[in-house]
């Protein structure tokens, strides 16, 4: 999975189950544009949960 610098940072913060808007404070951003890349990052992984996006991440970390 490509992702940008920013999608990891969104994703290392939505791992540690904070809200679009925990995030956005977190990295200094707006709330949409959290969003945002939440719903990129789903869309990347094929997933459509943020819960699917967080199982599928550690299933990968657990093969590693």
């Amino acid at each position: 999975m490509r992702v940008t610098r920013r999608e990891r940072d969104v994703l290392s913060l939505l791992l540690r189950g904070k809200t679009n808007k925990q995030i956005a404070e977190a990295l200094g951003i707006s709330g949409y544009t959290a969003r945002d890349h939440v719903s990129s990052l789903l869309k990347k992984n094929g997933v459509k949960t943020r819960a699917a996006l967080m199982a599928q991440y550690m299933s990968k970390q657990d093969s590693k």
